[in-house]
């Protein structure tokens, strides 16, 4: 291993070029930490500096003196092209020749182009090169494009370009001269190149450790090329296995894929870090290929849950009402089944069994051990090839009917569930083909107000009646908007105008029977409460009836 201080100039010559090799990440700098580049420099410029120092490139030795890929600081290497390739567009001649051929440079005698000093991943290189290098103007349509596909690395490399032009806007061409020649000759970087993939492997997990800001994502692609051997004939291969899994999921959303993934798999707590966790499932694999041919078909089914893409109506309904939970430990069931889907269970039935114990769970109070214990014993049994009857045991043996009425026919407002609960009501007694969705502001209001302020309320209930149905179900109702604190404590009628001022703004079935009552009483209380008590028994309980 070798380390030298260099400047800009000399690590972006003529004779030098890198790479980003296939296990690495994509490009990922967001705007702010370009304009902190830029700002820094830029105060380091004004003020006269003599030198600026902006970290580390730690490189792979391909070619002596001329190839290099590039292990940890591709974010800021990157960054330099677009900077420089801006730079050299917004001045004249000859500037302009001198910093082309840092990034783009071509022969003297033809005109034509030559290799870049940068090759990006090959899913990025030629975006980047015809739109950067090259600086042609990204048309509207590649935008909506890449938008529409969520493609993260081409968007933040238009955004960090726009970026890079606002800065350079406010400044004339001298200046920019004068701050290019800065960035080449009085900026430096420590640059380390090591000679094999072995030890850029141990550097790799080593800036892990140092705190660099590595996913789990990006230590697993590793672990997944560590396993491969750095066998270069091959490694393309994995990389379009790899890139087919980014695509699917998202890069930003890929960490949260892989834990539930993991979790589907082996069905126990986390006790390592994510990457960790997936070294034994890596070795146990029959081939690097198989493990992410496995792990793509988990993308997609993971997909078809955010997606809610599901043929049956009763099961969307279920995963609509699934994915209103305030945690998301159902996934790696409903995972590890749509994996390996389970003969004569279907799809819908094990949703809404899925549904029923995590909503029962849920209002019981249990707590993230012990809802694992349910959802662990499913994707174990599930694994193993249990069948349907065995499946569905796990459920009821993990369910309890009792507890979840009195706890649902007691205090619901203020509880983590209880919008998420009324909302579900809303479609309990609606024809499985009916969808509803139910965007912007909710609030859950009560009829029988918080404080007995009005003689009209203090002559129906007593300070106990009170006390025993302000926060049941029977006492709240969804409305759209924000909460009317000025209404709260009006007598019923004024309350029921307000009500339903708001209710034509999102109609809610289970507050329209409130509006046609001529008085908020006891009996409307209670006839309420039973009401939606039942259609909640309904929903989610796990009978031997309900649960076969």
């Amino acid at each position: 291993m070798e380390a030298a201080e260099r400047t800009i100039s000399q690590i972006l010559t003529e004779q030098i070029r890198y790479n980003i090799p296939a296990y690495q990440r994509p490009y990922s700098w967001e705007k702010t930490n370009v304009e902190q580049l830029l700002d820094d420099v830029w105060d380091s410029y004004e003020a006269k500096d003599a030198e600026y120092f902006i970290g580390s490139l730690i490189t792979i030795e391909q070619e002596k003196g001329r190839l290099y890929d590039v292990v940890d600081g591709q974010q800021r290497l990157t960054t330099l092209n677009l900077i420089f390739s801006r730079l050299r567009d917004a001045v004249d001649e000859p500037a302009k020749s001198e910093l082309g051929r840092r990034v783009l440079p071509r022969n003297a005698l033809t005109g034509e182009e030559e290799t870049p000093r940068l090759t990006l991943r090959q899913r990025d290189q030629t975006f980047f090169r015809k739109y950067v290098l090259a600086g042609e103007v990204v048309p509207e349509a590649v935008r909506k494009d890449i938008a529409k596909e969520q493609d993260a690395p081409k968007q933040r490399i238009v955004e960090n370009l726009e970026t890079i032009d606002a800065f350079i806007a406010q400044h004339d061409q001298t200046t920019l001269k004068l701050f290019a020649n800065y960035l080449l000759s009085k900026v430096y970087v420590v640059f380390v190149t090591t000679a094999s993939w072995q030890s850029a492997y141990r550097l790799f997990n080593v800036l892990n450790a140092r705190g660099m800001a590595l996913t789990n994502a990006d230590l697993i692609k590793n672990l997944l090329f560590a396993e491969l051997g750095g066998e270069s004939t091959r490694s393309g291969e994995l990389d379009e296995a790899w890139l087919e899994l980014e695509e699917q999921i998202g890069i930003e959303r890929l960490d949260q894929f892989l834990a539930h993934h993991r979790s589907s798999a082996v069905a126990t707590k986390a006790r390592k870090s994510l990457h960790e966790e997936f070294g034994p499932l890596i070795e146990s694999a029959t081939t690097p290929f198989a493990f992410l041919e496995d792990l793509n078909t988990s993308a997609r089914n993971y997909l078809r849950i955010l997606r809610c893409d599901f043929e049956a109506p009763a099961a969307r309904r279920a995963l609509r009402s699934l994915q209103r939970v305030a945690f998301e430990e159902w996934i790696p069931p409903l995972l590890a089944y749509l994996n390996k889907p389970v003969a004569g269970l279907p799809e819908e039935e094990f949703i809404d069994l899925l549904e029923r114990i995590t909503y029962q769970n849920w209002i019981r109070r249990l707590a993230f051990t012990a809802r694992l214990t349910a959802y662990f014993q499913l994707i174990t049994a599930i694994r193993a090839g249990k069948s349907a009857d065995e499946i569905r045991a796990i459920v009821r043996a993990n369910a309890n009917d009792d507890e979840f009425r009195t706890l649902l026919d007691g205090d619901v407002y203020g509880r983590p569930f209880a919008q998420a609960v009324l909302l579900r009501l809303e479609e309990a007694d609606q024809d499985e083909s009916v969808s509803k969705d139910f965007g912007g502001k909710i609030t859950i209001e009560h009829v029988l107000p918080q404080a007995l302020k009005d003689a009209s309320w203090r002559e129906r209930f007593t300070d106990d009646e009170h006390r025993l149905w302000l926060h049941r179900l029977g006492n709240l109702a969804l409305l759209a908007g924000i909460k009317n604190y000025k209404a709260q404590y009006f007598p019923f009628e004024r309350k029921k105008k307000i009500y339903a001022e708001r209710n034509n703004r999102v109609s809610f079935d289970t507050t329209k029977p409130i509006l046609s009552a001529e008085e908020w009483t006891k009996d409307q209380l209670h006839a309420r409460q039973t009401d939606l008590l039942e259609r909640a028994l309904r929903i989610w309980s796990i009978s031997p009836q309900a649960a076969a």
